[in-house]
């Protein structure tokens, strides 16, 4: 199967973000690329919740990051043994499956213990110099089903107990070898199989198919001697006896090196080098074995897949994404820090929504999205044009989004105000959910700048949150180690922007767009656009 490809925005991640991954990943799948598959790279803002329900669409799976983890390396379920699991039919699987080692599980699929090629032959080594075998504790179950036996007196659920003898001699003879309690196998010699039995073992196996004389078998009966017939010739019989031990005789229990599915594969290659072993089990989160992992994965992992959508810098992206091998770059805003070690489809145009771009790309393909996708597409085109308002939209943007709304059957100012409505009650907002919703990290110089985002359809009750947004911008960044962090708080009725600063010098803030300074923030009118109107201002006042 081919490997994962993901399909992610970025951090923090608003509308165009989330729809954008959905709409690009579906156009790639139905383009043929089932193995493209879309992601989110954080929460579902309520305006995102609002467009996807709108639709009937799912968010995507939440991606942690792009770090290589051991279940990266699986290559899919793997055999395992129960205790009582004969030594036989353990070397069976290992050979039908081309593996070595095997786990040993309980009834629980619990991992107890692992059992080796080299344990199966030193069991057996020992066995055949040892003619004991009530140590191994064989079962008659056992016996039956390696042997493909049949049970002719006694019970399945006891152990074979005693020493092991071959019936091949005259029975004179025998009985000086063969004493209480001990397991004899011979063939369809009565006169010999009287005599054992009038000795008192504990079991006889008749080899070649041969049975007992009724007489024999009520002997057997008041001996308390379970009969086993299989169809083996005597010397083949004697040779897979040991083999019916039970996996428990000879599985390793102590010393054993397992790893979670999810530990990280820098931290697991450490140990793997430190020690020898073939083979290391993979458990999940409930100690049940997913798989097994060699040196040999380390040689032959690549690393995981990754389309990156509406940002194109590694301080916005997923954590480990420097990791990744990046396929594309599907965004509309400036080209930041990231760089890759071959060439790469890198689409970034000047528009208003990555979704735009998208909704290009169908039509450049000749696809026509579904009803579903073309709405999930229209909403981000809205909410990153703040309803065609903002300076960044185009009339590409406009057209594209007339495109779309014909397809999803709605009306796109009327949708809009409806979009932002649901999520813009300031009064219904934790302040922290205000201030990282929409937050994104930039690089200005040697400046870590945050700038958060929150629109409004007015600024009813923002009086009454000011001391406390200004207390928590001022934590957070101090947490996050940044040198700015502002909130942008846009009034969409009447367009403009508060902007909330927290910093060592908010004055700097303030000269950067030659506004005064009051309360530590400025007022912006006309703004509503961060990539536009905030960010290029202050890039050029630090890079000066």
């Amino acid at each position: 199967m081919p490997k994962k490809i993901h399909v992610v925005g970025h951090r923090n991640p608003d509308t165009d973000s989330i729809c954008a991954a959905i709409a690009y990943a579906r156009l790639k799948q139905r383009l043929g690329m089932g193995n493209v598959i879309p992601y989110r790279a954080g929460k579902i803002n309520r305006e995102t919740e609002f467009v996807l329900n709108a639709f009937g669409v799912e968010a995507p799976e939440f991606l942690k990051d792009l770090h290589l983890r051991v279940k990266d390396m699986l290559n899919g379920p793997i055999p395992t043994v129960k205790p009582r699991t004969s030594l036989l039919e353990a070397w069976k699987i290992m050979k039908e499956n081309n593996q070595k080692t095997l786990p040993v599980v309980d009834h629980t699929d619990q991992m107890i213990g692992m059992i080796t090629v080299g344990d199966l032959s030193g069991s057996y080594i020992e066995s055949m110099a040892d003619h004991e075998l009530e140590s191994l504790h064989i079962s008659v179950k056992n016996v039956i089903r390696t042997l493909n036996g049949r049970l002719l007196v006694g019970s399945e659920e006891q152990d074979l107990k005693g020493n092991v003898y071959v019936g091949a001699m005259r029975h004179e003879t025998l009985e000086s070898y063969v004493g209480n309690g001990n397991i004899v196998l011979m063939g369809d010699r009565q006169t010999a199989q009287e005599s054992v039995l009038r000795q008192g073992v504990s079991a006889l196996i008749l080899t070649g198919g041969a049975t007992l004389a009724p007489e024999l078998e009520g002997l057997a009966r008041r001996q308390n001697c379970v009969v086993i017939s299989v169809p083996y010739d005597t010397f083949t019989a004697a040779r897979l006896l040991p083999m019916t031990a039970p996996v428990q005789s000879a599985m390793k229990t102590e010393g054993i090196i397992s790893f979670n599915e999810d530990d990280l594969i820098s931290e697991v290659k450490e140990k793997m080098l430190e020690t020898r072993f073939r083979n290391y089990p993979v458990l999940d989160e409930q100690g049940k074995v997913v798989g097994l992992i060699s040196r040999y994965h380390l040689l032959s992992l690549s690393r995981k897949k990754v389309i990156l959508v509406d940002h194109n810098e590694f301080g916005q992206a997923v954590v480990g994404t420097d990791q990744a091998q990046i396929l594309e770059v599907v965004d509309h805003h400036r080209v930041g820090g990231i760089q890759t070690g071959e060439p790469i489809l890198f689409r970034n145009e000047p528009v208003g929504s990555t979704c735009t771009i998208v909704a290009k790309c169908y039509r450049d393909w000749d696809i026509v999205p579904e009803k579903a996708i073309a709405g999930i597409m229209l909403g981000a085109i809205l909410s990153d044009t703040v309803i065609f308002k903002s300076p960044t939209c185009t009339e590409i943007d406009k057209e594209n989004a007339t495109y779309l709304a014909k397809i999803a059957g709605v009306d796109p100012k009327e949708f809009g105000v409806q979009m932002f409505k649901a999520a813009s009650n300031l009064r219904e907002r934790q302040v922290d959910e205000l201030i990282e919703e929409d937050l994104k990290e930039f690089t200005m110089g040697d400046l870590r700048v945050g700038i958060g985002q929150f629109s409004v359809m007015g600024l009813e009750g923002l009086d009454q949150l000011r001391v406390e947004l200004s207390q928590r911008l001022e934590e957070i960044r101090g947490q996050r180690a940044m040198n700015y962090l502002m909130l942008m708080v846009t009034d969409l009725l009447e367009e403009n922007t508060e902007l909330f600063i927290s910093g060592a010098k908010p004055e700097e803030i303030a000269k950067a767009f030659d506004k005064p300074l009051d309360k530590g923030g400025i007022f912006l009118p006309g703004v509503l656009s961060r990539k536009k109107q905030v960010v290029p201002p202050l890039s050029k006042y630090f890079l000066q």
